[in-house]
């Protein structure tokens, strides 16, 4: 393209450009010249009050046998000349119990503030170890005045856990498989250690307890160890890992807080076994 074919093209884009540009200024001033001043937002009406909980969910942790609390801050838009008062209610959907929590009926924001402080407790009555969820509502009795969404408490058991060490691992159980010769398998013994990962994770040098290589060392080879795992959510120990047949194997079991545990596991083949965990 030549230097003469540019400057022709530029001045045939810049004549669209002006077209369009004054196009959009014709649009503008009509918008202008019909504009409804009643529409316009009012210079000496202030605008609707809004009152909210500060988010829409929290997680307060409650003592095993014990207590908990929470401090949730409630916000509005401005500040008012004369202390502002909403209600506080438990939403139907929550599954806590009215047993474990005390809310107060009320909640007030001070004269020249936004912001109040509602401190919801908790005691561990009627708490499960999955956890239960308080719903809060917040309510106000005037016209003009607009709150914000409920607040979800999830509500947790916080329990203290102390069960790594070296185990004397006792398994009763049986086997899908025709090769075993020890089947079904009568007080097995063996050692396995417990290690601690995080607060309430643990892994178990052999998840199984020594039983696979008891069955399946002499027919497949397998006989090795394979690493198991659990979590310990307040005495109750759950848990999954995949062995070295490629099948998924789950355990359960419970803390019995005398320095055992009980510990059962099932795989994709339906081999199973229950142990006792004896601490040395």
């Amino acid at each position: 393209m030549t230097r003469i074919t540019k400057l022709v093209t530029n001045l045939k884009l810049n004549k669209r450009r002006m077209r369009k540009l004054s196009f959009a200024c014709m649009v503008m001033l009509m918008g202008a010249l019909f504009y409804n001043c009643e529409d316009a937002p009012s210079l000496t009406v202030p605008p609707a009050e809004y009152v909210t909980f500060e988010a829409s969910s929290a997680t307060v942790p409650v003592q095993l046998n014990g207590t908990g609390q929470i401090d949730i801050k409630v916000y509005s838009t401005r500040e008012a000349n004369a202390a502002m008062t909403f209600n506080v209610t438990v939403d139907e959907s929550s599954s806590a119990v009215a047993a474990s929590y005390t809310v107060p009926s009320s909640v007030m924001i001070p004269a020249n503030s936004n912001e109040a402080t509602l401190s919801v407790s908790f005691v561990d009555d009627g708490i499960s170890n999955a956890g239960e969820t308080l719903v809060l509502n917040l309510n106000s009795t005037e016209s003009d005045v607009f709150t914000g969404g409920p607040i979800t408490l999830n509500v947790v058991r916080d329990c203290p856990s102390d069960l790594a060490g070296t185990y004397i691992a006792v398994s009763n159980g049986s086997s899908t498989d025709g090769a075993p010769v020890n089947n079904p398998l009568v007080d097995f013994s063996y050692t396995v250690t417990v290690t601690q990962t995080d607060a309430t994770s643990y892994t178990i040098s052999d998840g199984v307890a020594g039983v696979y290589q008891d069955w399946y060392c002499v027919p497949y080879g397998y006989c090795f160890e394979t690493e198991g795992n659990f979590t310990d959510t307040c005495g109750s120990l759950s848990g999954s890992w995949v062995e070295g047949f490629g099948s998924t194997i789950n355990l359960t079991g419970t803390d019995n807080f005398d320095g055992t545990l009980t510990i059962s596991w099932v795989n994709g083949f339906g081999d199973t076994a229950t142990a006792t965990y004896t601490k040395q």
